[in-house]
């Protein structure tokens, strides 16, 4: 009996094997690097909030993970530091306001020459040491929301108000009523979660495959499905802990995932993209001598 040269296949085995027969097609292939990610908020999209001026909480007015509009009232703070303020503040506008007067007063006598320069150089000097403090007082003053016109007036305030000073979530609220609170501490975060960008640790060895505006592949360790974003900036320093140099990713707007802040990512960095000729995977098979696909002669 005649030998053949080829794999031989009976109908059976082919319908046994769910065997299928294709062609090759032509396909986008990407070269990319791959490398750590890590969500981040860009610098506008993340506010910590402290007060300006130590106090006593009054009262609280948010709560975490509640979204936030920009000057939306969050605390009200209260104590014997808003008072001695305002204090300060319509003392040195009553002296402001005199040391002018005297001021003027004299620069009229002096520029008629009846007083001596010594004496307008004095009102000078204490005019302007006292602007100097009224103006310093004052923007204080306005730093925190109060009325200027008011406090000049003798009508003071009891608490002032800390506000939102950007569109968030608040995160990591660490007030309660009753507690001091001075201007180091930190009373809470407020993320825009809009404005995420992911921060690449990228090896030195790669950077130069690296250009603005290329496509990037990323997931977070919980899910299977690729998001995609872009590079915006690459950096030029290398970090001494890492060995890595940093490059940041402008997340694209129409994605349904939900990123978090600080959320570690796996990335690819599409560094070129290239057609050829393929078959799928399941078409290789796996020999004694190599790799081989089975190619139909005849039936």
């Amino acid at each position: 009996e005649q030998e053949s040269s080829f794999v031989e296949i009976t109908e059976l085995q082919f319908t046994t094997d769910k065997m299928e027969l294709g062609e090759a097609v032509t396909k986008s292939f990407e070269t990319s690097v791959k490398c750590n990610g890590t969500i981040v908020p860009l610098p506008n999209g993340m506010a910590k909030v402290s007060v300006p001026v130590n106090g006593i909480i009054k009262s609280i007015n948010c709560y975490d993970g509640q979204s936030v509009e920009k000057n939306q009232l969050l605390l009200e703070i209260t104590g014997n530091e808003i008072i001695d303020l305002q204090k300060e503040f319509a003392e040195a506008s009553a002296s402001f306001n005199r040391l002018k007067n005297e001021y003027e007063r004299i620069k009229t006598l002096y520029e008629e020459k009846v007083t001596s320069e010594k004496e307008y150089i004095l009102a000078k000097t204490d005019f302007i040491t006292s602007k100097a403090m009224y103006n310093g007082l004052k923007l204080k003053v306005e730093a925190i929301g109060l009325s200027v016109s008011k406090i000049e007036n003798g009508e003071f305030y009891s608490s002032y108000s800390i506000k939102s000073p950007i569109k968030g979530q608040i995160s990591n609220l660490k007030a309660n009523i009753g507690n001091y609170i001075d201007s180091q501490t930190e009373l809470l975060e407020i993320i825009n979660p809009n404005m995420f960008q992911i921060k690449l640790s990228v090896f030195a060895s790669d950077i130069s495959n690296l250009k603005i505006g290329q496509a990037v592949r990323y997931r977070s360790l919980n899910s299977n499905d690729y998001q995609l974003a872009s590079i915006s900036s690459i950096g030029v320093a290398v970090d001494n802990e890492t060995k890595s140099i940093e490059c940041y990713a402008k997340l694209k707007s129409n994605q349904h995932a939900n990123p978090l802040a600080n959320e570690y990512v796996e990335s690819f960095i599409v560094t070129k993209t290239y057609e050829a000729h393929a078959i799928p995977s399941d078409a290789i098979i796996k020999t004694e001598s190599g790799y081989a696909v089975l190619v139909l002669e005849k039936k």
